[in-house]
């Protein structure tokens, strides 16, 4: 029944269906650029910063607005984020080109990955919570073992920036779409794409 959209500072909640403004939750560390429920949607993730100067992530109770956790996680705007679907889990990246994952309870780290050559742009937890995938802005897409940090897949095929990924409901097929102007869709069992559209061009 919610809507959450970022703006300077905050983010602006509204009713779904007859679009009336409920109110804003302050993020004073600047510009959110991702907005994210928690699957069950009692959570609600802001993501992002100040530039080159600072990135934070604060989760919010949505019944009573009040801020749970505070992850201070990146010299750099943070540019991806998503929650694990057991909410446990918090995995953040951006231009250090970094995946960190924190502790939703406490935002403790728990574990770090650089793999990535170029800012991190996109990432999703799958549905059933045992894959991570990422991608970045040299058009790399890379798949974890979401609790362990271990690379599962290395997906190569886009050739512009990643944009977006996006699971299957069954975490069977991952799709990313890209600046080169194409979707893919990847099938988990052998880490092949199996689908291809040219969506649009330029991306």
């Amino acid at each position: 029944p919610l809507v959450a959209i970022g703006g300077q500072k905050q983010v602006l909640l509204y009713k779904g269906d007859t679009q009336d403004f409920l109110g804003a939750i302050p993020y004073t560390e600047g510009v959110p650029t991702v907005v994210k429920f928690s699957r069950n949607g009692s959570l609600l993730l802001v993501a992002g910063g100040r530039g080159s100067a600072l990135g934070k992530v604060a989760i919010y109770n949505v019944s009573t607005g009040e801020r749970v956790t505070t992850i201070v996680a990146e010299s750099y705007t943070i540019l991806a984020a998503d929650f694990s679907p057991d909410q446990s889990l918090v995995a953040i990246g951006g231009p250090g080109k970094i995946l960190r994952i924190h502790s939703t309870k406490d935002g403790k780290l728990l574990d770090e990955v650089k793999t990535h050559t170029y800012w991190i742009t996109a990432m999703e937890f799958s549905p059933d919570g045992v894959l991570l995938a990422t991608g970045d802005r040299s058009s790399g897409v890379v798949v974890w073992e979401a609790f362990t940090g271990r690379e599962y897949f290395n997906l190569r095929g886009h050739t512009a920036a990643i944009t977006e990924i996006s699971w299957r409901q069954d975490s069977n097929f991952v799709i990313s779409s890209s600046e080169d102007g194409t979707v893919r869709q990847w099938d988990m069992e052998n880490g092949r794409q199996v689908r291809s559209w040219a969506a649009r061009a330029p991306g």
